[in-house]
């Protein structure tokens, strides 16, 4: 847990939209390449009452220079000595913010010009201390990565989160910053999850929104490995936190035990196979009416985000819809399975951007 902030009680003031300033930290390692684009859609905001703060991690590349470009259009620039990690940095921003809401995105990511307005909007609403927003990818030109945005728009604009165990996402998402500061800042242990951790905590002192129509566009890791590692560092992420908090949502296990269920017929297929049909019929039936109702699960639905979107509809996306969840969700509930039972924070090396170490 971050130190150094003041604790405010839980009875938090309400600001109103007249006065309401919005702070948004853009913490960044090594995002030379990609930064003048995000920090283009940032300055373009329509929004009278904004500050954009960058926090430099100690990177090793050009990006510190890149930001000096914008110092003179609102942008403000904070540079760390040592790098810390996603976590640290945000709150090095925090500590220099002034605004009444804090909101957090990555380096590589393009928000539309509205995108203050809409998270206005849902501080409208009574006691929201908190707001998710959904993302999409931009460099959706390669057929992995355009099928993989799709499978995020079902997760998160049709099902709105509602099987995800958090609203908040480090790419897209608002605070109060009196809520923030409560809840002493941003968790610097809270290994790849800070933006879960958020949510769950800011939960036991408001309500917590989510706006799917709120969209982002962001960076998406654009082969297998790196599709794997993204969703196996969530889940164990989120592992870690189940077996700090074990959630009585049957919702929030219901992707988890799914596809465990899906991989222990399956091994119970290939142990029983060498006994002949009568032994392995029944985890093979189980296997196959598991793994077709998933595949005719997304694809129609996939189906649905494609027309809705006005995107072009191919066999070769479809396809890739039917077997990409098997793959997300593998990586995912391995992950989670494997923090819950065995985890530990430092049983991996944190990474700040497992994504960007894997371009480089």
């Amino acid at each position: 847990m971050a130190h150094g902030f003041p604790r405010i009680p839980e009875g938090h003031a309400q600001e109103t939209l007249l006065t309401m300033k919005f702070s948004i930290l853009v913490p960044a390692y090594n995002e030379e390449g990609s930064i003048a684009s995000s920090l283009d859609s940032l300055v373009a905001i329509e929004h009278p009452d904004k500050e954009i703060i960058v926090i430099d991690d100690a990177s090793t590349d050009g990006t510190a220079l890149v930001v000096q470009g914008f110092l003179g259009r609102g942008v403000i620039l904070v540079e760390r000595e040592k790098n810390g990690g996603r976590a640290a940095a945000l709150n090095s921003g925090l500590q220099r913010a002034v605004g009444d809401v804090i909101i957090t995105t990555d380096a590589d990511t393009i928000v539309p010009s509205r995108w203050l307005k809409c998270f206005e909007r849902q501080f409208e609403q009574k006691d929201v201390v908190a707001v998710g927003g959904a993302y999409t990818a931009y460099n959706k030109h390669n057929p992995l990565v355009f099928a993989t945005s799709i499978l995020d728009q079902i997760l998160n604009g049709l099902f709105k989160k509602c099987i995800i165990p958090n609203k908040l996402s480090g790419v897209n998402s608002a605070i109060r910053r009196d809520v923030l500061l409560s809840l002493g800042g941003f968790d610097e242990n809270s290994w790849w999850s800070e933006d879960s951790d958020l949510g769950w905590k800011a939960k036991t002192l408001g309500r917590v929104a989510y706006d799917s129509s709120n969209v982002v566009s962001t960076n998406y890791p654009d082969d297998w490995q790196g599709i794997w590692k993204r969703k196996f560092y969530w889940g164990y992420a989120m592992g870690l936190k189940f077996r700090e908090q074990t959630p009585l949502k049957i919702r929030l296990w219901l992707r988890p035990l799914t596809f465990a269920a899906l991989i222990i017929s399956f091994l119970f297929f290939l142990t029983t196979a060498p006994y002949g049909l009568d032994a392995c019929l029944a985890p093979a039936i189980v296997f196959c009416l598991i793994l077709s109702s998933l595949t005719a699960l997304y694809v129609p639905l996939g189906l649905i985000v494609l027309v809705k979107n006005k995107e072009p509809v191919t066999i070769k996306t479809l396809s890739l819809l039917a077997i990409l969840p098997i793959v997300r969700e593998f990586a995912y509930v391995y992950g989670m399975w494997l923090g819950f039972y065995k985890g530990k924070a430092g049983k991996i090396t944190p990474t700040w951007k497992e994504k960007k170490r894997n371009r480089d």
